[in-house]
C-alpha cells in the first residue's frame, strides 16, 4: 500500500501543523504503509538539517521526503505563494496519476490542504482513477472549492467529531466516508516517559509551583496576555512560556518589567522539537487557554492537548467543543475562556487542592495510551478502502 501526502507548508522548521503532518505520515508508515511525504521547500539560513530532518521530530520509522523546488526565502503566506504550492503539487501529481490509475495496487494521496487536491480530484474523475483521495480537515471551510472537495474526496478525516458532524450535515456526506484522527502523538512519545524531577534537572528550573504553557507565542496574542495577567495575580507562581521568535520574546520581556511582574520564564523559539517534552514533563500545571479570536473553538483541537496528557500533571483549560473527544470533567479542570478569575481559580484549585489534580491527572494520562496515530489510523485502513463510491455529482 501507498500513502502520498501533500504537505502544503514546509518541514525544514518545526511548528505545529509540521509536527501533526510528519506524525500523521509516520503513523501510515508504522501501518504497513510505503510513504511519501511531498513538501515545498523554503531557503531559510536557520532550516533544520534536510538529512536529519526527521530526526528532529522524534520519528522513529522513517520514510521518504521529496521537496517541491521553490523561490520562498521566509515562510509560505498569500495568495500568489499558496497557489504555486497547488500548481507544483499538481505537476507531481500528475505521473503519480498517471503510474496508478490503472494499477491495483491500494494508493492514498491525502492533504490537509483542500486547495491542492481540488485540481487533483478534477483529474482524477476525468480518468476514474482508482486512487483513493482523504482530505484531513482541521477546520470546516465554506467555500466552492471545500465544498467540492468534501464532496468529491473518498474519504473524509477530521480531528475532531464537530468537523466531522458538520461536514455530513453541511455537504450531505454519509457517516461512513468520514472518520476522526484526533491530534494525537507517537508512538515513541508514549514510551519516553520522565520523572518532573528528572525533567526539571533537564531545564535547569526548581520553582514551584510551575506553570507551563507551551505554543505559539506572538505579539498581541490575546491567549499569552491572560496567561501573563494570571501570572500577575499568582506572584507566588512561576509561569514558564515556551516558543516565540527573538522579538518576541523581547517584547513578553518588556512588558514583564513594565507592569513589574517578575515570575515569568520564556525560553524562546525551540529549534529541537525533541525539548519541549522537557518542560511539559517538569511542569506543575499545564495550561491552554486559547479564545476565540485567534482559534475557532468549535474545530481547533491544540496538538499540545495530548501531549499535555501524557506527562501525569493537571491541566487547566476551557471546555470546548473541539476538545471534548480527549478532555472530560474527569481528565481536566475546566474554567471559563476569556476571564481572568476563573482562570487564575483554577491554577489555584490544581496546585492547592493536590489529590483531586493528581486524580485528574492520572486518568488523562490512562486516556493518552490510546491517542497515538499508528493507533488511530490503524482504526481508519479498512474504512477509507472499503467505504462505498460516491453518489454525488455535485
Amino acid at each position: 500500500m501507498r500513502l502520498y501526502y501533500f504537505a502544503p507548508f514546509d518541514i525544514l522548521r518545526s511548528r505545529t501543523n509540521q509536527i501533526s503532518d510528519v506524525r500523521f505520515c509516520e503513523g501510515f508508515r508504522q501501518n504497513g504503509f510505503e510513504v511519501k511525504m511531498i513538501t515545498p521547500y523554503v531557503y531559510r539560513k536557520d532550516n533544520l538539517d534536510k538529512k536529519r530532518v526527521l530526526d528532529y521530530y522524534g520519528i522513529e520509522d522513517g520514510f521518504s521526503v521529496r521537496y517541491l523546488p521553490t523561490f520562498f526565502l521566509k515562510d509560505i503566506s498569500g495568495v500568489f505563494n499558496m497557489a504555486l504550492v497547488v500548481a507544483l503539487s499538481f505537476l507531481y501529481f500528475l505521473p503519480v496519476l498517471l503510474r496508478h490509475t490503472f494499477k491495483r495496487q491500494e494508493v492514498l494521496v491525502i492533504s490537509r490542504s483542500a486547495l491542492i487536491l481540488y485540481p487533483q480530484l478534477w483529474l482524477k474523475k476525468i480518468l476514474k482513477s482508482r486512487i483513493k483521495t482523504v482530505v484531513w480537515v482541521h477546520e470546516v471551510k465554506k467555500h466552492k472549492t471545500y465544498s467540492y472537495v468534501y464532496r468529491h474526496a473518498d474519504f473524509i478525516l477530521g480531528t475532531n467529531s464537530a468537523i466531522t458532524g458538520d461536514i455530513e450535515k453541511l455537504y450531505g456526506v454519509e457517516a461512513g466516508k468520514t472518520g476522526i484522527t484526533l491530534n494525537p502523538v507517537s508512538e515513541r512519545q508514549l514510551k519516553e516517559e520522565l520523572s518532573r524531577e528528572e525533567a526539571r534537572r533537564k531545564i535547569g528550573i526548581s520553582q514551584q509551583p510551575l506553570v507551563v504553557y507551551t505554543g505559539k507565542l506572538f505579539i498581541g496574542q490575546l491567549e499569552a496576555r491572560y496567561l501573563l495577567e494570571a501570572a500577575r495575580q499568582l506572584p507566588s507562581y512561576t509561569f514558564l512560556f515556551t516558543g516565540g521568535k527573538p522579538e518576541v520574546v523581547e517584547y513578553y520581556k518588556s512588558w514583564c518589567y513594565d507592569n513589574e511582574v517578575g515570575n515569568v520564564l520564556f525560553t524562546g523559539y525551540l529549534h529541537d522539537y525533541r525539548e519541549l517534552k522537557n518542560y511539559q514533563y517538569a511542569a506543575d500545571i499545564l495550561v491552554s487557554y486559547y479564545t476565540e479570536k485567534e482559534h475557532d473553538l468549535r474545530y481547533n483541537l491544540p496538538q499540545k492537548i495530548v501531549e499535555y496528557m501524557l506527562t501525569k500533571n493537571p491541566i487547566v483549560t476551557p471546555e470546548f467543543e473541539a476538545t471534548r473527544d480527549v478532555l472530560n470533567a474527569e481528565n481536566a479542570i475546566f474554567v471559563e475562556p476569556e476571564n481572568i478569575a476563573s482562570l487564575v481559580s483554577g491554577i489555584r484549585k490544581a496546585w492547592e487542592d493536590r489529590e483531586h489534580a493528581q486524580q485528574l491527572a492520572q486518568r488523562a494520562y490512562s486516556d493518552s495510551r490510546h491517542y497515538s496515530f499508528k493507533q488511530v489510523i490503524a482504526t481508519l485502513i479498512n474504512p477509507i478502502f472499503n467505504c462505498p463510491k460516491r453518489t454525488t455529482s455535485t
